[in-house]
């Protein structure tokens, strides 16, 4: 075996009291292990509480689904713990449940997640399974119908919770037929279609130790580490196809699509449009103004939606910044007969806001927030790991935490302004409304051509 540590000698949430300039923050000690087959493990030790948890990124998600096999990372990630080649899936349910633990996973567009945690006295033996269940499934066809079912299950439920029904809707509206133009889930024709040798095929390509990395949190010793490092070492890094996401896809002008469902009482609406990559030099400035517009109390579109015209209870401007551009937008929910006036005058704020910009004042609220909020990020060890492994798997230094509040504090109305300019779009906009058609499509015909489909068309 060889390997290599990289030490991060520096403590958690270690603020100085000089207020000529802002806090110096420091991470909490961890250190970085490189093993000879390429895979990570990032150690976080906190002797605080007596537990362990496994926190794993494997840098594949659904925007490696290949087409017409849409929800296959999902499938896959949910089927690990489905058997292995020594256990079955109720013997790894029932030995997990006896120490009190389980396992989870979670897979969006850029990566997986795979999460355990225990008491620290019963460490050996999640590890133990945690590896068994990432390295040695073996996805027999019966418990994949099983899981099929599930997955079927929950995807023709998707139209009686209408904001997730949107979020269900949105992807393939704003991406088309792009890596990205699906939720992770898939959709009930190609679930139908997922076959075993699928699954393999997809592990084999995708679950390797060189695109893996590993956080282990909590309370270990160096016996412990030593066990981790024998279990993952042994992984064997195969081929790993490369595969390249295409830029943004690019539409001229307005489209509005209605979601027709007739006994609604309330719409759900969402305007989309195109957002920006995560690893941005103004992603500060950029998290700024999506705060302004639309992320909080206060906000521009709080204020002018439901504050002064009582059309929504809830409206919220939100992006979601990816390997390349991602999906931006504004999402809300009216009475059906409000559909046309909020669409409306939420296209007027959002208009003002990009024209005219954010004031002095609104950037030093902001500030003040962010600076506020920035210490949640990191309320235990395990948040800490997710960050720093999102930052990994987007190639940005841990030095964004470390020179967060130094850097939060230069940004002005200039920078902010000038990344409004830049990012945020006013003329090429996606609309989608899930309403009754009867009431949603006159108010909506005045704000452009209008696409009509029934709900029940996703389902199938």
């Amino acid at each position: 075996m060889s390997f290599k540590f990289l030490i991060c000698t520096l403590s958690f949430l270690s603020f100085s009291a000089s207020a000529a300039k802002p806090e110096a923050f420091q991470l909490r000690k961890y250190e970085t292990q490189t093993l000879a087959n390429g895979m990570t493990l990032m150690w976080i030790p906190d002797a605080a509480l007596p537990y362990v948890t496994l926190e794993m990124m494997v840098r594949t998600g659904s925007s490696q689904d290949p087409t017409g096999r849409e929800g296959l990372a999902d499938f896959t990630a949910g089927m690990l713990e489905k058997g292995t080649k020594s256990r079955t899936a109720g013997q790894i349910s029932e030995e997990l449940e006896q120490i009190g633990s389980g396992i989870s996973a979670s897979v969006e567009p850029d990566y997986t997640m795979i999460t355990s945690s225990v008491l620290s006295f019963n460490r050996d033996s999640m590890l133990k399974q945690f590896g068994e269940i990432v390295l040695q499934p073996t996805f027999t066809n019966a418990e994949l119908e099983k899981y099929r079912k599930r997955l079927l299950a929950g995807l023709q439920k998707l139209a009686d919770h209408p904001e997730e029904f949107v979020g269900f809707l949105m992807p393939h509206f704003l991406f088309g037929a792009h890596p990205y133009g699906h939720e992770p889930s898939g959709n009930p024709k190609s679930i139908k279609s997922i076959k075993r040798n699928d699954l393999q095929s997809f592990y084999a390509t995708n679950f390797t130790p060189d695109s893996s990395t590993l956080a282990i949190v909590g309370q270990y010793d160096e016996k412990f580490k030593q066990a981790v490092v024998k279990t993952f070492e042994g992984w064997k890094a195969k081929a790993k196809i490369n595969v390249n996401l295409p830029d943004f896809p690019q539409w001229k002008g307005r489209e509005i699509l209605l979601v027709d469902r007739g006994d609604l009482n309330q719409a759900q609406i969402e305007i989309g449009f195109k957002g920006v990559p995560r690893n941005m030099p103004e992603y500060l400035e950029m998290r700024a103004a999506l705060k302004i517009l639309g992320e909080s109390f206060g906000s521009r579109l709080f204020d002018e939606i439901r504050v002064k015209r009582a059309l929504t209870y809830h409206i919220n401007a939100w992006f979601d910044p990816r390997l390349i551009a991602g999906p931006m937008g504004i999402y809300t929910f009216t009475r059906v007969d409000k559909i046309g006036e909020t669409v409306e005058e939420t296209l007027k704020t959002y208009k003002k806001f990009v024209n005219e910009g954010v004031t002095e004042s609104e950037v030093n609220d902001v500030k003040a927030l962010m600076r506020g909020q920035f210490p949640r990020m990191f309320e235990t060890p395990e948040a800490l790991g997710k960050q720093l492994l999102v930052l990994n798997r987007y190639g940005i230094s841990p030095e964004y935490l470390t020179h967060y509040l130094d850097n939060l504090q230069s940004i002005n109305k200039n920078s902010v302004n000038a990344t409004i300019k830049k990012y945020f779009d006013i003329e090429n906009l996606k609309i989608l409304v899930y309403a009754p058609r009867a009431k949603a499509e006159e108010p909506l015909k005045k704000l452009g051509k209008v696409e009509v489909r029934g709900y029940k068309e996703f389902l199938q």
